[in-house]
């Protein structure tokens, strides 16, 4: 230690006096205050809510991860099966196309609601709507959505493409494809590509008036066609208003799309779209078991009878004098 002037001089380190000592604690203390304001707020404390909407987003982005990683899936995974394990495969998907669902639903829409709003596309073969088990009785009450499921997959697909976000009793809806079919969505997507290439076409909320020719008559105006086939009811010369067309070339059956859907034919809209049904199940249906086919009949007949009846109950019923 030696002395040299007002220095102290400590194993060649400098020390500061007081007065340098209270000016580098005012630097440091403006530092500290600085660094303070730059810094980001404390986090707080989630409430409850809070919490459980942070768990269900955390659980949508899993979801969504493990969706992403099964939809790069490579399509070739098919390439090493069997042509017949290739045909199975290709049926679950097209029987998972026509399932729908369906979300945001009025609490006051029933399932007849959605039936008759739904049915234009195509015949529903049923409906399973998720009911509140809280809830009995009468004041039995749903949780707002539901799964439909079509007969064919192109009434699914125009429904998802025509029904998502209209109004259905002061809510829109919510169409999608079921979340439970990850594995599948890589074999769905190329079933739809595949059939945006052919000149197949889809029509549904056909008239029943209507048949085959009339069809033929009013979508040839886009070009040549090569097959129309309606399909049949279980009651003889019925269809149940829905059917195929096959064009010669895929542009006329991009112009009947375009043109065609929505169009008023017979007093009810039709819905065209793309056919994904594979080309095969556009034969000639299965002939419908004669048994069946009489016990409809017999059906349909009684039902008119007692239609017919009824009608003439009311006609010869007195008019009410008060009014």
């Amino acid at each position: 230690i030696r002395k040299k002037g007002h220095l102290t001089i400590i194993e060649g380190m400098y020390q500061p006096t007081v007065e340098e000592d209270k000016k580098i604690y005012e630097k440091y203390k403006r530092w500290i205050s600085e660094v303070e304001q730059t810094a980001a707020p404390p986090l707080k404390h989630l409430t409850l809510p809070e919490t459980e909407l942070l768990h269900k987003a955390k659980k949508f982005a899993m979801e969504c991860s493990v969706q992403a990683v099964l939809t790069k899936k490579p399509i070739d995974v098919y390439s090493n099966m069997t042509e017949e394990q290739r045909i199975q495969q290709r049926e679950r998907a097209v029987s998972l196309m026509c399932r729908v669902y369906v979300g945001s639903i009025h609490y006051d829409l029933t399932e007849e609601d959605l039936r008759k709003a739904f049915a234009p596309f195509g015949p529903i073969k049923g409906i399973n709507l998720s009911w509140d088990t809280a809830t009995l009785g009468k004041a039995r009450s749903h949780k707002g959505y539901a799964f439909l499921e079509y007969n064919v997959a192109e009434s699914a697909q125009l429904a998802l493409d025509q029904m998502n976000g209209v109004m259905l009793g002061g809510k829109p809806l919510k169409c999608a494809r079921p979340s439970n079919i990850p594995a599948a969505l890589p074999l769905i997507k190329q079933i739809t590509e595949e059939a945006s290439t052919q000149p197949r076409i889809f029509v549904a909320s056909i008239h029943q008036d209507l048949s085959e020719s009339d069809i033929r008559s009013v979508f040839e105006a886009f070009g040549r066609i090569q097959a129309v086939l309606l399909s049949q009811d279980v009651m003889p010369g019925k269809h149940q208003g829905y059917g195929f067309i096959e064009y010669e070339n895929l542009d006329s059956a991009n112009d009947a799309v375009a043109a065609m859907n929505l169009f008023d034919l017979g007093g009810q809209f039709l819905r065209v779209g793309r056919a994904i049904t594979p080309p095969q199940t556009m034969a000639q249906p299965e002939p419908v078991p004669p048994e069946i086919a009489a016990a409809a009949a017999a059906a349909a007949a009684a039902s008119r009878a007692i239609a017919a009846q009824d009608e003439a109950v009311a006609v010869s019923r007195p008019r009410d004098q008060s009014h």
